[in-house]
């Protein structure tokens, strides 16, 4: 089974008991005492989307990885999920090859990515017009977005290209502000909670990508949260 076939047949899966569970964190009759942080429920917030904009038809989750510290400069792995009306209609990844003078791998025992990997990659450059392209006007979501956003745009800032998307959207701090009581909101614990069948090869970028599209689609379906996000 392909890759785009398995992440549908997941976005496409039950998951009622999963919309029970996250409606009932919703439900001060069935969840403990809030704690005071849900005191904002509603309230704007950067990094956290409107209910109009969480439930539009179309996004697109990310995830970058990068070699070392320099961050944006450094990327060398990136992948984009698009999903439109709960399927997932189209993917993009690929490794990257950093600018020479930030191609030190720091991070390999993290991702598994080293040097002979991105050798032959096309830089961030090469693939500008595609990511514009893809993207489009959909909103893009990623975990840890603060950490995604900096890095895409650090890449815009190195190859003066101008593809950082119009919204961009954190499913860490969504997660916080819907599903407070969940232990932590890391990208394995949210998707093991919204999507429990999905197995999560974490730090490669195509399955963070993919489990953090898991995270937007389940909390899209889970109305009864949906009054804590601002209008």
């Amino acid at each position: 089974m392909s890759l785009l076939d398995a992440t549908r047949n997941y976005l496409d899966g039950n998951t009622s008991h999963v919309e029970t569970s996250l409606a009932d964190l919703a439900d001060p009759a069935a969840a403990p005492a809030a704690p005071a942080r849900r005191g904002r429920a509603g309230a704007p917030a950067k990094w956290i989307p409107r209910r109009s904009e969480l439930l539009r038809d179309e996004f697109v989750a990310v995830d970058f990885e990068t070699a070392n510290r320099v961050a944006g400069a450094s990327a060398c792995q990136v992948a984009l999920v698009k999903v439109a009306g709960g399927d997932v209609v189209d993917t993009l990844c690929t490794y990257l090859r950093p600018p020479e003078e930030h191609i030190v791998f720091e991070f390999s025992h993290i991702h598994g990515i080293d040097r002979g990997d991105v050798e032959d990659a096309p830089s961030w450059f090469d693939i500008a017009d595609r990511v514009v392209e893809f993207v489009g006007s959909a909103p893009v979501y990623a975990h840890n977005a603060t950490f995604d956003a900096s890095v895409w745009r650090g890449l815009d800032r190195y190859y003066f290209t101008g593809t950082y998307p119009e919204a961009f959207y954190c499913t860490c701090r969504t997660s916080r502000r819907l599903m407070p009581e969940l232990a932590d909101h890391t990208l394995p614990t949210v998707a093991a909670y919204c999507a429990p069948g999905f197995r999560l090869n974490h730090h490669r970028a195509d399955s963070d990508a993919l489990a953090c599209a898991h995270i937007v689609a389940q909390l899209q379906r889970a109305r009864g949260l949906h009054a804590l996000l601002p209008a």
